[in-house]
């Protein structure tokens, strides 16, 4: 598919006839076929440092859609104790606290030595309606990490569907657990895709 030139319509946004020759060649090349339908931007309060303490969010899944991408970026870098059992925990679940669609996974895996999400460091925690295996948030010459992920952490698993006929509201739970931090006097923002199905 050939380039779309998205001009500036003299009024800080897309002139309209760019915006309509997008949806024209999605359609081209794939006709029939649902692009992102909307995303969803939440942040967190400040993350604590607290041992066992939750930090949650919510959002709203639209009716008729399946969360494609789920990525989670802190403002500022988010270190375990450095002992083992020193884990950030994460959760999604219809209910709160609840682990209904992804059980309790620790994202930052401790197992003796402190681990690091470095600031800005976006995680896929669901990437295109899948999870991952244990370890997928690090950047090496052989997985699909990023530069500052964690270098250890657990599998995400998808424990029930992603897809909602109705609209509903998810609950992301993140819980340092067996020890303070050694840092997390940040944010983290979650960016929520989904794609229209119905």
């Amino acid at each position: 598919m050939a380039a779309v030139n998205i001009r500036d319509s003299g009024r800080n946004t897309a002139r309209t006839v760019d915006v309509r020759d997008i949806a024209d060649r999605v359609e081209e090349t794939n006709p029939g076929q649902q692009v992102i339908e909307a995303d969803v931007t939440v942040t967190t309060a400040t993350i604590a440092v607290t041992d066992d303490t939750n930090t949650d969010v919510s959002f709203v899944q639209p009716a008729g859609t399946i969360i494609r991408n789920l990525i989670a970026i802190p403002a500022g870098n988010i270190v375990t104790g450095g002992s083992s059992g020193n884990d950030v925990d994460f959760s999604l679940g219809t209910a709160a606290g609840g682990g209904q669609i992804i059980a309790t996974e620790a994202i930052l895996d401790d197992g003796g030595s402190a681990v690091t999400w470095a600031a800005k460091t976006p995680l896929y925690l669901i990437k295109d309606s899948h999870g991952h295996a244990a370890n997928q948030f690090v950047s090496t010459s052989v997985t699909a990490g990023v530069v500052g992920g964690p270098a250890t952490s657990e599998a995400i698993v998808i424990a029930s569907t992603l897809y909602s006929a109705a609209a509903r509201t998810l609950h992301a739970r993140l819980t340092p657990i067996g020890a303070d931090l050694a840092t997390a006097a940040t944010t983290v923002k979650y960016i929520v895709q989904f794609e229209q199905l119905d």
